[in-house]
C-alpha cells in the first residue's frame, strides 16, 4: 500500500471510530406547573452549553444530547429555575414551582422595567 492510501485509510478509520463514540441521543419530556397544567415556552437547555430548545403548546420538548453526565436546566418567568441530571433517562417529566415573590417587585413599562416603588400614577 502506498503512503497516501495508508494515510487516507487511517483517517477514515479515525473518523468512523470518532463518530461511534459521539453518539447523540434524544431526550424528550414535558414541563408542568404545580397544578399539572403544561407550560408552553419554557427554556430547556444543556447546562454550560448553548444547546437548547423551548417547550411547545403542550409543554413538551425534545433535545439531542451527547454527554452522559448531562444536566438539563428549565427556566421560565414566574417559576423557579430547576436543574435535572439526565443520567440514562430518555423521558423526563418536570414540575416547576411558582416564584411569585420576584414578580411582585417588578413592573413592565413599555420598553424597560422599573421597581413598583419608583412608579406613580395609573
Amino acid at each position: 500500500m502506498s503512503k497516501k492510501l495508508k494515510l487516507v485509510f487511517s483517517l477514515f478509520i479515525f473518523l468512523v471510530s470518532a463518530q461511534t463514540f459521539a453518539q447523540d441521543r434524544e431526550v424528550t419530556g414535558q414541563v408542568l406547573d404545580e397544578s399539572g397544567m403544561p407550560i408552553p415556552g419554557v427554556s430547556v437547555y444543556l447546562k454550560d452549553t448553548t444547546i437548547g430548545t423551548v417547550t411547545d403548546f403542550d409543554g413538551e420538548f425534545s433535545l439531542e444530547i451527547s454527554k452522559d453526565n448531562a444536566v438539563l436546566v428549565f427556566s421560565y418567568v414566574g417559576f423557579q429555575t430547576k436543574q435535572i441530571p439526565v443520567g440514562d433517562q430518555s423521558n423526563i417529566q418536570v414540575t416547576l414551582s411558582s416564584d411569585v415573590e420576584d414578580l411582585q417587585e417588578v413592573v413592565v413599562v413599555g420598553y424597560g422595567v422599573q421597581k413598583r416603588a419608583n412608579l406613580t400614577g395609573a
